[in-house]
């Protein structure tokens, strides 16, 4: 597959340095958003804490929501879907008539790297079943992999688990994964190194915006869509990991473009969404997840909230 692949660290550093080189932002890691507070339509402030326990109070004319699952937007009382959509919402053709609760799959990336006398990696007690023998393995410029095992929990796992058990089983799995792989000639010369810092969650809440993404625009593709205000390309195949749903990679004829509308909360008026929650149904989030497309929303979100900032507008 083809992939942009960069040590973390490095790149962490790079875009610290790139952030502090603009004189105008404040970068605050280990903070948590707590709370929000809203004044007609308008987001008034947010609240955040961060490790140390202190807490801080945040005011500004445009705000965007980048959280992955919608949290401030869900704060304020955003209208939210979760989950597949029955045909009745939106009338896509490869909706189901009554839906699941079935959410993509979390992965939990892992570093392993070269080692003369590797040491063997022991399965888990008691054993964890239930991953699929799968990976996607990219190398890293110092002989390091990172290796996703792709859909190593249910996606709905992370809402009746909650996160911290969620990224407890993860690890199990991941342990049992490696101990699997380890056994392969290719990977004989490798030693578990670490965990990703996170869960890769690839699907929770995602907000009802002043326009929903669906299957019919990415089967209208490029060519047919009539949107004015497009500012992301993407033309990755349909496709949710671990759900057992149909793989769809035969019916996009081309790239298809996303509405910065997807970006607006329906109903609000200086509040932005970027990133997996933004305004898709389950089908086109499963296309356009990516984080290719997803760092496209993001750069049409910051763009704009720093141009209403400049020019006094709010909305």
């Amino acid at each position: 597959w083809r992939a942009c692949v960069f040590e973390p660290a490095a790149f962490h550093q790079v875009v610290t340095d790139m952030l502090e080189g603009t004189g105008n932002c404040r970068i605050m890691l280990n903070t948590t958003f707590t709370e929000a507070r809203a004044e007609g339509g308008r987001v008034a402030s947010l609240r955040a804490r961060s490790e140390d326990g202190s807490e801080y109070e945040i005011r500004a004319k445009t705000f965007v929501d980048c959280t992955g699952g919608a949290h401030v937007c869900r704060a304020l009382g955003c209208e939210t879907m979760l989950g597949p959509e029955p045909k009745s919402r939106f009338g896509e053709p490869s909706a189901p008539e009554e839906p699941e609760m079935v959410l993509n799959g979390i992965s939990l990336c892992y570093r392993i790297r070269r080692s003369d006398s590797p040491a063997r990696q022991a399965p888990p007690a008691p054993p964890a079943p239930g991953w699929v023998k799968t990976a996607h393995v990219s190398g890293l410029p110092n002989g390091d992999r990172i290796v996703n095992p792709l859909a190593i929990l249910p996606g709905k796992a992370l809402l009746d688990m909650g996160y911290d058990k969620a990224l407890e089983e993860c690890k199990r799995r991941v342990q049992a994964h490696w101990h699997w792989l380890q056994g392969y000639e290719a990977f004989a010369g490798h030693e578990f190194d670490s965990f990703a810092p996170m869960l890769g969650i690839r699907e929770s809440y995602r907000v009802v915006g002043e326009y929903v993404l669906t299957q019919h625009d990415l089967l209208a593709g490029l060519a047919k869509q009539t949107h004015p205000d497009l500012i992301a390309l993407a033309d990755h195949s349909m496709d949710v990991h671990g759900s057992g749903s149909k793989h769809l990679s035969g019916e996009l004829k081309g790239p298809y473009g996303v509405p910065f509308r997807c970006l607006i909360p329906k109903g609000w008026q200086n509040l932005l969404v970027a990133g997996r929650c933004a305004s898709f149904s389950q089908i086109a989030a499963s296309s356009c997840r990516l984080n290719r497309t997803m760092i496209q929303l993001g750069h049409a979100a910051g763009a704009a909230a720093a141009l209403a900032a400049q020019g006094d507008e709010v909305g």
